[in-house]
Protein backbone atom coordinates (compact mmCIF):
# COMPACT_ATOMS: atom_id res chain seq x y z
CA UNK A 1 0.00 0.00 0.00
CA UNK A 2 3.04 2.26 0.00
CA UNK A 3 2.36 2.82 -3.71
CA UNK A 4 -0.87 4.62 -2.83
CA UNK A 5 0.93 7.05 -0.55
CA UNK A 6 3.36 7.92 -3.35
CA UNK A 7 0.72 8.82 -5.95
CA UNK A 8 1.26 12.12 -7.81
CA UNK A 9 -1.16 15.04 -7.57
CA UNK A 10 -2.73 14.32 -10.98
CA UNK A 11 -4.38 11.15 -9.61
CA UNK A 12 -7.93 11.06 -8.27
CA UNK A 13 -8.47 8.50 -5.54
CA UNK A 14 -11.38 6.49 -4.16
CA UNK A 15 -10.52 4.95 -0.81
CA UNK A 16 -11.96 3.87 2.51
CA UNK A 17 -9.83 6.52 4.22
CA UNK A 18 -11.42 9.32 2.16
CA UNK A 19 -14.93 9.24 3.64
CA UNK A 20 -17.96 11.29 2.74
CA UNK A 21 -19.21 14.11 4.95
CA UNK A 22 -21.98 12.36 6.92
CA UNK A 23 -24.10 15.50 7.31
CA UNK A 24 -24.21 16.16 3.55
CA UNK A 25 -26.18 14.44 0.81
CA UNK A 26 -24.50 12.54 -2.02
CA UNK A 27 -25.07 15.51 -4.33
CA UNK A 28 -23.64 17.96 -1.78
CA UNK A 29 -20.55 15.79 -1.15
CA UNK A 30 -19.80 15.81 -4.88
CA UNK A 31 -20.68 19.50 -5.36
CA UNK A 32 -17.99 20.52 -2.85
CA UNK A 33 -15.33 19.77 -5.47
CA UNK A 34 -16.38 22.23 -8.20
CA UNK A 35 -17.54 24.72 -5.56
CA UNK A 36 -14.25 24.99 -3.69
CA UNK A 37 -11.65 23.82 -6.19
CA UNK A 38 -12.98 25.44 -9.34
CA UNK A 39 -14.94 28.30 -7.75
CA UNK A 40 -18.22 27.58 -9.51
CA UNK A 41 -21.44 28.89 -8.02
CA UNK A 42 -23.42 26.67 -5.67
CA UNK A 43 -26.12 26.21 -8.33
CA UNK A 44 -23.62 25.18 -11.02
CA UNK A 45 -21.72 22.90 -8.64
CA UNK A 46 -24.99 21.19 -7.69
CA UNK A 47 -25.93 20.81 -11.37
CA UNK A 48 -22.55 19.22 -12.14
CA UNK A 49 -22.84 16.86 -9.17
CA UNK A 50 -26.32 15.73 -10.23
CA UNK A 51 -25.13 15.26 -13.82
CA UNK A 52 -22.25 13.08 -12.59
CA UNK A 53 -24.59 10.86 -10.56
CA UNK A 54 -26.96 10.64 -13.54
CA UNK A 55 -24.05 9.70 -15.82
CA UNK A 56 -23.13 6.85 -13.48
CA UNK A 57 -26.76 5.68 -13.42
CA UNK A 58 -27.32 6.63 -9.77
CA UNK A 59 -29.14 9.96 -9.98
CA UNK A 60 -31.71 8.75 -7.47
CA UNK A 61 -29.23 8.68 -4.59
CA UNK A 62 -28.59 12.44 -4.79
CA UNK A 63 -30.60 13.37 -1.66
CA UNK A 64 -29.28 10.50 0.50
CA UNK A 65 -26.85 11.22 3.32
CA UNK A 66 -24.00 8.83 4.10
CA UNK A 67 -25.81 7.00 6.96
CA UNK A 68 -28.76 6.34 4.65
CA UNK A 69 -26.71 4.83 1.81
CA UNK A 70 -25.78 1.25 1.05
CA UNK A 71 -22.09 0.50 0.66
CA UNK A 72 -22.46 0.50 -3.14
CA UNK A 73 -24.26 3.88 -3.11
CA UNK A 74 -21.55 5.32 -0.85
CA UNK A 75 -18.88 4.02 -3.24
CA UNK A 76 -20.64 5.57 -6.25
CA UNK A 77 -20.73 8.90 -4.43
CA UNK A 78 -17.02 8.65 -3.61
CA UNK A 79 -16.33 7.66 -7.22
CA UNK A 80 -18.33 10.61 -8.57
CA UNK A 81 -16.43 12.91 -6.23
CA UNK A 82 -13.15 11.60 -7.65
CA UNK A 83 -14.28 11.69 -11.29
CA UNK A 84 -15.49 15.28 -11.04
CA UNK A 85 -11.86 16.26 -10.37
CA UNK A 86 -11.25 15.44 -14.08
CA UNK A 87 -7.83 13.94 -13.55
CA UNK A 88 -6.34 11.55 -16.14
CA UNK A 89 -5.88 8.71 -13.68
CA UNK A 90 -8.24 7.25 -11.10
CA UNK A 91 -7.04 4.87 -8.42
CA UNK A 92 -9.49 2.75 -6.47
CA UNK A 93 -7.75 1.69 -3.28
CA UNK A 94 -8.85 -1.66 -1.79
CA UNK A 95 -12.41 -1.73 -3.14
CA UNK A 96 -13.34 -4.77 -1.06
CA UNK A 97 -13.15 -2.62 2.08
CA UNK A 98 -15.82 -0.34 0.60
CA UNK A 99 -17.93 -2.67 -1.55
CA UNK A 100 -18.93 -5.47 0.76
CA UNK A 101 -22.54 -5.59 -0.52
CA UNK A 102 -21.87 -6.28 -4.24
CA UNK A 103 -19.55 -8.39 -6.39
CA UNK A 104 -17.15 -5.52 -6.76
CA UNK A 105 -14.91 -6.36 -9.73
CA UNK A 106 -17.97 -6.56 -12.00
CA UNK A 107 -19.63 -3.59 -10.31
CA UNK A 108 -16.59 -1.39 -10.93
CA UNK A 109 -16.34 -2.57 -14.54
CA UNK A 110 -20.00 -1.62 -15.10
CA UNK A 111 -19.38 1.86 -13.73
CA UNK A 112 -16.25 2.28 -15.86
CA UNK A 113 -18.24 1.28 -18.95
CA UNK A 114 -20.74 4.13 -18.55
CA UNK A 115 -20.80 6.65 -21.43
CA UNK A 116 -18.28 9.48 -21.33
CA UNK A 117 -15.97 7.91 -18.73
CA UNK A 118 -12.41 8.90 -19.55
CA UNK A 119 -8.91 8.32 -18.26
CA UNK A 120 -7.38 5.22 -16.79
CA UNK A 121 -8.95 3.49 -13.81
CA UNK A 122 -6.63 1.35 -11.71
CA UNK A 123 -7.32 -0.85 -8.73
CA UNK A 124 -4.79 -1.06 -5.91
CA UNK A 125 -5.41 -4.03 -3.67
CA UNK A 126 -3.68 -6.69 -1.62
CA UNK A 127 -1.58 -9.13 -3.64
CA UNK A 128 -3.91 -12.03 -2.92
CA UNK A 129 -6.83 -10.14 -4.48
CA UNK A 130 -5.06 -9.37 -7.76
CA UNK A 131 -6.54 -12.49 -9.38
CA UNK A 132 -9.94 -10.74 -9.20
CA UNK A 133 -8.85 -8.08 -11.67
CA UNK A 134 -8.03 -8.78 -15.28
CA UNK A 135 -6.58 -5.41 -16.14
CA UNK A 136 -6.56 -1.72 -15.41
CA UNK A 137 -9.85 -0.24 -16.50
CA UNK A 138 -9.77 2.03 -19.52
CA UNK A 139 -13.16 3.64 -20.04
CA UNK A 140 -14.11 4.56 -23.58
Amino acid sequence: MAAVAALPDDVARVAFDLPLRANLSARENIALIPLYQRHYSAAESTRQAQAMLDQLGYGGIAPLRDPDMTAAQRFVTQLARAIILKRPRLVIDRPGAMLYDVAYPGFIEQLAAQPDMTGTWEIFDFDWNQVLYNRALHPA
